[in-house]
Order: C-alpha cells, then sequence, then structure tokens
C-alpha cells in the first residue's frame, strides 16, 4: 500500500504540470486577487492608523502573513477542485492505474505538485511584496522552501478531504469551515494574543500558524526560534501523508 517509485511520483507531477501549464494565465488572479486586496485593506488602510505590531511595521507584519496564506490557498485549490475533477469527473486516476502509478504515487506526487504550486503563487506575491517594501536580505531565499513545505501540507489536508467529499459542492464546507477561519485566525493580520487564551492556544496547532510565524521571523533577518516551527511542520506533513494514501487504496483495492 504504501510502496512509493520515484519516477512514478516524478510522472505524476509532471502531468499536473502540464495540465497547470495551459490554465496558468487564467489562474493567476483568483490566486493572488485576494491577498493583494487584503493587503490594500489591511496593511495599507489600517496601517495608515496601526504602524507598528510586535516590534514591526503593521504592513510588514500583514505581508508575511498573506505570503504563507497566499501558499496555502495555492495548494487548497488544487488538491480540492482540481483533484476531486481528475478523481471522480474526468476519472484520470482510473487512467493513471493502467501504468505501473500506484495509490500511494498519486498522493505524493499530488501534494509534492501542491507544494510546488504553493511557492510560485506565495513567490508571486512575495516578489511584489518585495518591490513594495523594498526589503530584502539572504535569509529570505529559505521562504521559498517554507512555502513548498506548507504546500506540500496542505495539499496533503485537501487530498484527505477531496477523498471524503461525496460531490464537488461539498467542499465548500472544507474552504469555509477550515481555510477561512485558519486564514484569518493564525497571525495573519493581527497577534494571536490579542485572542481570548483558549482561542490562542488552539492556534498553535494551525500549520498556518507555523508558516507564518517563520516567514515573519526570516524577514526580520533572523533564525531564532525558526526551528521548533519547521520541525512541527515537516512531522506533521509526513504523518498525515499515511491518511490520503490509505484512503485512495482503500477505495480502489477494497
Amino acid at each position: 500500500m504504501f510502496k512509493l517509485s520515484f519516477q512514478s511520483i516524478g510522472h505524476v507531477v509532471v502531468r499536473s504540470y502540464m495540465s497547470f501549464r495551459n490554465l496558468f494565465k487564467i489562474s493567476i488572479v483568483p490566486n493572488l486577487i485576494d491577498p493583494l486586496f487584503y493587503l490594500l485593506a489591511m496593511g495599507f488602510g489600517v496601517g495608515a492608523y496601526l504602524t507598528h505590531v510586535n516590534g514591526m511595521l503593521y504592513r510588514d507584519f500583514v505581508i508575511t502573513g498573506l505570503i504563507a496564506a497566499t501558499a496555502m490557498s495555492a495548494a487548497t485549490a488544487e488538491t480540492t477542485v482540481n483533484a476531486f475533477i481528475q478523481y471522480k469527473i474526468e476519472k484520470t486516476y482510473d487512467a493513471m492505474f493502467m501504468t505501473p502509478i500506484n495509490t500511494s504515487d498519486i498522493v505524493v506526487g499530488q501534494a509534492i505538485w501542491a507544494g510546488i504550486r504553493a511557492v510560485i503563487f506565495g513567490g508571486i506575491f512575495w516578489l511584489i511584496s518585495m518591490l513594495i517594501t523594498a526589503h530584502f536580505h539572504v535569509l529570505m531565499l529559505l521562504i521559498p522552501l517554507i512555502l513548498f513545505i506548507v504546500g506540500y501540507l496542505f495539499g496533503v489536508l485537501g487530498l484527505i478531504f477531496t477523498y471524503l467529499a461525496p460531490s464537488r459542492e461539498f467542499l465548500n464546507y472544507y474552504n469555509v469551515l477550515v481555510i477561512r477561519p485558519l486564514y484569518m485566525f493564525s497571525d495573519t493580520f493581527f497577534p494571536i494574543t490579542s485572542l481570548p487564551p483558549i482561542l490562542g492556544d488552539l492556534t498553535w496547532f494551525s500549520p498556518l500558524y507555523h508558516a507564518t510565524r517563520m516567514i515573519r521571523i526570516i524577514w526580520g533577518g533572523e533564525v531564532t526560534g525558526l526551528y521548533l516551527h519547521l520541525i512541527w511542520l515537516i512531522a506533521l506533513a509526513l504523518l498525515i501523508t499515511v491518511l490520503p494514501m490509505y484512503m485512495l487504496h482503500r477505495r480502489y483495492y477494497r
């Protein structure tokens, strides 16, 4: 069930890239419009009145949160709506199973592509942010790695929910009840210390919170405290990868 082939995983990633390449231009706007509007409204609108938060410009506080949130959204779109279409509508999975590719290869391949997609769109927003702030140092080259890890993790989470979804419309519950709250309450727009204590404690379990904290630490030119967040994200990503592998294998080989 959990046997992996690097060659087969590569084929899944390449297939996803070929599909993405044809849709890249029309996918830029939906993936970047939300963070850009939030940046204008919060970073510059609210930022005109609230200049500093936790020792950094509020504009930069929002930007660092939105870089991570953009990566999360890009990965989620890939492994929810896009994956559901391949899984149940276009029957792409059935076609792949006619080759040596197995269920585990598909899960890991799609999660890796979700990570790459997170790097693409999170990276574009990061580049826009650098143009706005004129802020760059060499440690910021670690940001794409963080975007990939958070993209892979949310890619796996998206696949879990997609394999449970009886219909495409059901995916809205995941976006409304999971992704949107994480977007709003993971240290993205305000410090979690302003939340009630129990909610602040629960935020620690948000993958987006840890990604945001890492990007914020790097943005400030430091690495202190980075490793705990990094280990937490990698451990969770590796742990939960097994679940969609099992779900997909059970679906096709029970």
